[in-house]
């Protein structure tokens, strides 16, 4: 009787099936290197007898670790696992596959999940999923601890039914593998470790931790942007509560603080289902009859007049080819320098709201989301924004950290752009290579920012202001209490160390926006930059940062830059390797504390910054490969750009 086996030697994978006569079309051979991290493959040899159809033939852990990044959602939060790598080979019925991937996709293979959600239904007391559910087992592994999760926390033991082939609909009528879980709304608000949870099923199997999302995809949806719309939304006491999707379809549980807008009663009218719904509903027969487009610009949280947005609605309300409106908060600190213009209109207002809806073209140095609230509840409003082109200008070059499939800004993900700004050629092959997204969307303007700064102004008379600005650690924001983060260990430890060559009072302190609100629950809360971000810059002769492109502003403008990076490989892991070539980067890189403090001392004698130790000619050289324009005339050549494509 034939037998298949299967081995691993210097990396080659061996699929054999050994007859009583020699055949050369019964060996096959594979290089590792050239299989694709968890794709199925299928053999040429097959299987000619009943005891091998449906069995195991090879699961070996190879060396060597590769990360998977899943690329599916950059805000669902999932518990990291340290998972080991490995090759499987098996039969499904006569046909042999194999995969490398990590042994928790591997069983995956070997078990599926089929299901279906019947209902999910949230209100203020409680969530209710009702669904039908049931594992294919037919390799016959041991399965243990199912249970349904909403979060990382909450979860309700269960049971499976388990079969060795797929039901029809009349078996799973008749097996009875419904299952409805309920969970209180007071549970959800108790656990405190996610923002948005994904919703699945997690089991052992043959001890291992297998987790399976589940979720509902809609054939007829066209716009996969509208998954990150709310299926089901409900405030409670003091939090918004909502269910949304994933762009796979797989289901998310998103649960946030109230923002104090949401407590007024204009708000609570104005975004209602009812007023939401008929505002969605006019606009859809009012903005495709438009002669004239209404164009939206804005920038980060429609709180800020500072990255060339503005600028760029103030050339094209001059113009006139289009009605321009640009959309800020009153508490701004750059409300009362433009609100004198008739087209600058309040965020949250009437005019706001009739605006959003019926607009043509959203044009902004951040996502459409940032017009209203992060995570918003609103339905309606959140479609409204993913409809219509989204132009995005950019507030930063986009050459440092990895913009892949985990970025809000690729390919069918909610920020998805129509247009991008880029402002070099190497630029723009990263923006599509990483984005996904065609190279005639990627226009290379320069971006607006760069209008708004002087060139090289920062020399070595400049008084000696040093900038600490880190990124923001996606995989920290969930921590409640953030002094036990990196990112705050690490600002409060090169701010301690710099006290010893720099006066307190040139040490410039910014938080990543993001993290913002989580120092300010911390010690440091007095110590941040309190004005726009712009407005230190301008002075920075030195900055220190980890990942973030603020270090491309500093660096035009004529700054020192040292990038510290002590948490480098579990960043690169979380987020995807680093963009830059080790020979790119714009200034010296240190791994630790005292790498950082050896380049500070040799950087500042007397509390004088000498910007010969942290800026060269080749790293400006370099440099302008990068970020290519430095006339000044960015703005013009986005304008230029728009009118071409017909977009004002």
């Amino acid at each position: 009787m034939s037998k298949i086996t299967a081995r691993i030697e210097d990396k080659i994978l061996i699929i054999e099936k050994e007859t009583s006569r020699e055949n050369p079309n019964n060996i096959e051979r594979i290089s590792l290197d050239l299989l694709e991290y968890e794709k199925r493959y299928k053999s040429s040899i097959t299987v000619s007898n009943n005891t091998q159809k449906d069995s195991i033939i090879f699961l070996q852990k190879v060396e060597g670790l590769k990360y998977d990044v899943d690329g599916e959602d950059e805000e669902v939060d999932t518990e990291k696992k340290e998972v080991d790598n490995v090759v499987i080979v098996y039969s499904d019925n006569n046909v042999i596959r194999y995969c490398y991937c990590n042994i928790e996709t591997a069983y995956k293979r070997l078990v599926s999940l089929k299901f279906k959600v019947l209902k999910v239904s949230l209100n203020k007391r409680r969530l209710k999923i009702r669904i039908l559910a049931y594992l294919i087992n037919k390799y016959k592994l041991n399965i243990t601890e199912t249970k349904f999760y909403i979060d990382q926390e909450l979860e309700r033991e269960c049971t499976l039914k388990q079969y060795g082939a797929l039901l029809t609909k009349a078996q799973m009528l008749k097996q009875g593998i419904v299952s409805t879980y309920t969970f209180k709304i007071e549970d959800i608000l108790k656990d405190e470790s996610t923002i948005n949870g994904s919703i699945r099923y997690g089991m052992k199997i043959n001890g291992i931790e297998v987790e399976y999302k589940v979720g509902v995809k809609d054939k007829r949806q066209k716009n996969t942007q509208h998954y990150y719309a709310p299926m089901r939304s409900t405030y409670t006491k003091d939090f918004a509560v909502h269910i949304r999707r994933t762009i796979k379809g797989n289901l998310v549980l998103v649960q946030r603080p109230k923002e104090d807008i949401e407590r007024t009663l204009k708000f609570k009218i104005m975004e209602s289902k009812l007023v939401s719904g008929a505002l969605y509903g006019i606009s859809k027969i009012l903005v495709p009859r438009r002669k004239k487009k209404i164009n939206i610009f804005y920038e980060k949280f429609a709180s800020k007049a500072e990255e060339g947005a503005y600028d760029l609605f103030l050339l094209s309300q001059k113009n006139g080819r289009s009605k321009d409106y640009f959309i800020i908060t009153k508490d701004s600190v750059d409300y009362e320098r433009i609100k004198d213009n008739k087209n600058v209109v309040p965020k949250y207002s009437m005019k706001y709201y009739w605006l959003i809806y019926n607009a043509n073209n959203f044009i902004s140095t951040e996502a459409a989301i940032h017009l209203n609230i992060l995570r918003s509840n609103n339905t309606a409003l959140r479609k409204s924004l993913s409809d219509k082109p989204f132009i995005f200008l950019q507030h930063g070059v986009t050459y440092l950290k990895c913009q892949g499939k985990n970025s809000t800004f690729s390919k069918n993900k909610e920020g998805e752009a129509t247009y991008i700004v880029v402002g070099s050629e190497k630029e723009k092959d990263v923006v599509v290579e990483s984005l996904q997204i065609d190279e005639e969307r990627v226009l290379k303007t320069g971006l607006p920012i760069f209008s708004k700064v002087e060139y090289n102004h920062i020399n070595k008379e400049s008084d000696d202001y040093i900038t600490v600005m880190l990124t923001w650690k996606p995989y920290e924001e969930q921590l409640y209490d953030f002094e036990k983060s990196n990112y705050y260990k690490d600002t409060i430890a090169i701010c301690e160390m710099l006290k010893k060559y720099v006066d307190r009072e040139k040490i410039i302190l910014i938080s990543h926006p993001k993290a913002q609100n989580l120092l300010m629950q911390t010690d440091l809360k007095n110590s941040l930059w309190s004005e726009p971000i712009s407005k230190a810059l301008e002075k920075t002769k030195l900055l220190i940062t980890d990942y973030s492109s603020v270090c491309y502003n500093a660096f035009y403008q004529g700054a020192g830059v040292i990038f510290y990076q002590p948490d480098l490989e579990l960043y690169e892991k979380e987020n995807g390797e680093l963009i830059p070539n080790k020979n790119e980067y714009i200034g010296k890189r240190v791994f630790n504390i005292n790498e950082l403090e050896n380049v500070i001392k040799e950087t500042i004698n007397n509390k004088k910054i000498n910007l010969d130790k942290v800026r060269t000619k080749e790293q400006e050289k370099i440099y302008s490969t990068i970020n290519e324009f430095s006339d000044g005339k960015n703005i013009q050549r986005i304008y230029d750009k728009l009118v071409e494509l017909k977009l004002l």
